[in-house]
């Protein structure tokens, strides 16, 4: 159902006219030097795109593909995908103090910046690297 050449679309309170390929043009009219009205199409950022479903729509932009039905059912199922494979969260204990701790992410090991950096500073200890010396 893509529009003839020629033929005018309303768009956005516009009325867009249809080129080759479906390129959007507005009308523009203009007085020129001589008093004569003169009537130009300038090339709107919109086109006539069929969607893979079969339905026509208006793209503003070169890289829409789908339309807006295509779109939302697309990213309904995505969600609900995400929804059924996001786990739930993991009870672990601390590696530092032992306190339980709700990992939101899977390499959480510490349940605070407090017991990551006595951690850090015990291996230090132990391996026994000299502190870098602060620059003045």
């Amino acid at each position: 159902m893509t529009p003839s050449i020629g033929s005018r679309v309303e768009h956005q309170g516009q009325t867009l006219m249809v080129g080759y390929q479906g390129r959007l043009y507005t009308a523009h009219t203009f007085i020129d030097a001589g008093g004569r009205t003169r009537r130009t199409q300038k090339l709107t950022k919109y086109r006539i795109v069929t969607c893979g479903c079969g339905s026509a729509f208006i793209a503003h932009d070169g890289r829409m593909k789908t339309c807006a039905v295509c779109r939302a059912q697309v990213k309904s199922e995505r969600y609900a995908r995400h929804a059924t494979e996001a786990p739930l969260p993991a009870t672990i204990a601390c590696a530092q103090c032992g306190q339980r701790i709700i990992a939101q992410r899977r390499t959480r090991i510490y349940c605070s910046r407090a017991c990551q950096q006595t951690a850090y500073r015990q291996r230090r200890k132990e391996s026994q690297i000299p502190r870098r010396p602060r620059s003045s």
